[in-house]
């Protein structure tokens, strides 16, 4: 029923839109239409992809064996899945796919309820602005009921070269939350060791030249050995000097990341019992000193 030659429209024109496109187009793909919520994103966006049909509005929609990509906001996709709902179309030999990390396909119940097939459709990458972004080799999260729907999405993904998984509605929220920690907050703790290596004053030099070996370092050693074997530094040492000088330069200088820095030390002696078994004795004075700091912090 779903296949490479079948019309695929995008309902929104945002960032991940622009990187999935193109893939789509150059994987031999159909794509047909776009719509967006202003006319000029439309436009745009149909008009770098050569795409023949653009518009504004969800009534402009029609025809049958239609894939949709719901490429909008995660704050929009109920908004945009109930207006769907309310078109006069025939939806059962159509797909709608959103493409939310976060929301399971429950999201698209209306569209259920009117006999379309459903599904998510997740690339675990980051998309920051409108550059296309390369995708190939990228994991892709699968979320559907169907066999149909599981199988047409699992020969898309091997199509655009992705690495495709299944997954339960139920647990999606996890996989989403494990692609913050892992993205986001590690942009979060860089933004935190550049404003650190500000005050070391060391003139015009870029902080990520400085630290770029350990990281890579890092991470080639999480990849062959896992995350909880890789972990170094003051608390995996039993260093309760260090945490103690940390903590007092943090206090006077930046108290956003000494809270940081007390919660996620904390969690780093779970790390390390992860990787020796137990805690040895600096450790064990290491979460002394951190959950009194900790209990100081809840008074804030």
């Amino acid at each position: 029923m779903f296949s490479k030659k079948s019309d695929i429209t995008f309902i929104g024109a945002g960032k991940i839109a622009y990187s999935l496109c193109p893939a789509l187009i150059k994987a031999g793909y159909n794509v047909s239409a776009v719509v967006s919520k202003k006319k000029s994103s439309a436009d745009n966006f149909a008009k770098k992809f050569k795409i023949p049909l653009s518009s504004n509005s969800l009534k402009s929609l029609t025809g049958e064996n239609r894939i949709f990509f719901l490429t909008v906001p995660d704050s929009e996709i109920k908004k945009t899945e109930t207006a769907l709902s309310k078109l006069k179309m025939d939806f059962k030999n159509s797909i709608f796919i959103h493409v939310s990390g976060a929301l399971d396909i429950n999201e698209l119940g209306s569209l259920k309820k009117n006999n379309a097939h459903i599904a998510s459709f997740h690339i675990m990458q980051t998309f920051p602005s409108k550059e296309v972004v390369e995708i190939k080799n990228c994991q892709a999260a699968i979320e559907a009921e169907e066999k149909i729907v599981k199988d047409f999405l699992n020969k898309l993904a091997f199509d655009l070269k992705l690495k495709p998984f299944y997954l339960k509605s139920d647990k999606k929220i996890y996989y989403h939350l494990a692609g913050v920690f892992g993205s986001n907050f590690l942009a979060g703790n860089l933004f935190a060791t550049e404003k650190l290596f500000k005050m070391t004053e060391s003139g015009k030099k870029n902080f990520f030249s400085v630290y770029q070996a350990t990281i890579n370092s890092t991470l080639n050693n999480i990849r062959k050995s896992g995350a909880a074997k890789s972990l170094s530094g003051p608390v995996e040492r039993g260093d309760y000097e260090t945490i103690k000088r940390h903590l007092k330069a943090l206090k006077k200088k930046d108290k956003m990341i000494y809270m940081s820095y007390v919660v996620q030390s904390l969690f780093l002696m779970n790390v390390s019992e992860e990787k020796n078994g137990k805690l040895n004795e600096g450790q064990k004075r290491i979460r002394k000193i951190l959950l009194k700091e900790h209990n100081q912090l809840k008074k804030l």
